[in-house]
């Protein structure tokens, strides 16, 4: 079922004009990413039960780190399969079924949102009392015909947000739709960042080449992803992908990912590691060889002359 939902998402984004790499085969908390003018990072899940606050942190905190939107692409939630046109939410991070996303890329921005399992919808609350006052009715009275309180119609007229059954009753009652869109899903900034640095096990050779990268003059962060460690020269502001690892079985796929992102996002990429591999589009150092380089722009140009 996931592989069909990332080849379907892939497919839906090359249709938009994204350039899309497909990182589902990695061990990493994103399996899409893609660039337009925006960058997505985008997980899949069949039920988005499994998405967790851990793997939320992980995805937004990466997202940040490359200006991306993190994104979640659902297919069911607990037994029932996710709404088409319904935005849901889980750790401030949007997710979407394949239809609305859909939509979504052909600019149909979604009027439905989930908040804790029920349906709700902005509407124009200015609107919505210009309405009211043209029928010469009082909040009370408002409240009355379509069964709720008054202080619920105070709070629908300050702050916009209500339960879909309710506003359907309201816009039949007024005769006008007053339904206005959700934000706009792609704009970063339409989520709730972390605040948090990632942190995960890592192996005793991860410790060393970020400890190595730090001396050189970048900053660095462990991640869950295809690439090991994000670094940033601390002196340009260049991105650097690296890949730290001795699994030789792996070893290639990943080199082939961090390839492929690096050339998506403009950054840098390199692998550390042990092993030696003449075939790679990437260059392969020895943990010995990073720690005799002396300063930041001299891996860069080892990276660039490669």
């Amino acid at each position: 079922m996931k592989s069909e939902l990332v080849s379907k998402a892939v497919e839906i984004l090359q249709d938009a004009g994204f350039e899309v790499s497909d990182c589902s085969g990695a061990r990493s908390c994103f399996d899409i990413i893609a660039k337009r003018e925006e960058i997505l990072l985008i997980k899949i899940l069949t039920n988005i039960e499994g998405l967790t606050k851990y793997t939320s942190m992980e995805l937004k905190d990466i997202s940040d780190l490359v200006s991306g939107v993190p994104l979640v692409i659902g297919y069911s939630m607990k037994t029932a399969r996710l709404s088409n046109g319904v935005v849901y939410g889980r750790y401030g991070i949007r997710i979407v079924n394949l239809d609305t996303f859909e939509d979504i890329l052909n600019n149909r921005v979604p009027l439905v949102y989930s908040v804790r399992g029920n349906y709700c919808v902005n509407i124009n609350s200015e609107l919505l009392v210009q309405l009211r006052r043209k029928l010469g009715m009082t909040q009370e009275k408002l409240a009355v015909e379509i069964h709720v309180s008054k202080q619920s119609i105070y709070r629908y007229e300050s702050s916009g947000s209500i339960s879909i059954e309710i506003a359907e009753r309201l816009m039949e009652l007024l005769d006008r739709n007053i339904a206005i869109p959700n934000k706009p899903i792609l704009e970063r900034g339409n989520y709730k960042k972390s605040n948090r640095k990632m942190h995960r096990n890592l192996t005793n050779l991860e410790m060393i080449v970020m400890e190595d990268l730090e001396n050189i003059g970048f900053s660095t962060l462990p991640t869950n992803a295809p690439f090991d460690i994000f670094a940033r020269e601390k002196a340009e502001g260049g991105m650097l992908f690296t890949v730290v690892s001795n699994d030789g079985k792996r070893l290639g796929y990943r080199i082939e990912l961090i390839n492929a992102i690096s050339e998506l996002l403009g950054g840098y990429k390199i692998c550390i590691s042990e092993r030696r591999d003449d075939n790679a589009d990437v260059l392969v150092i020895k943990p010995k060889k990073l720690n005799e380089i002396q300063d930041s722009r001299e891996l860069i140009d080892m990276i660039e002359n490669f």
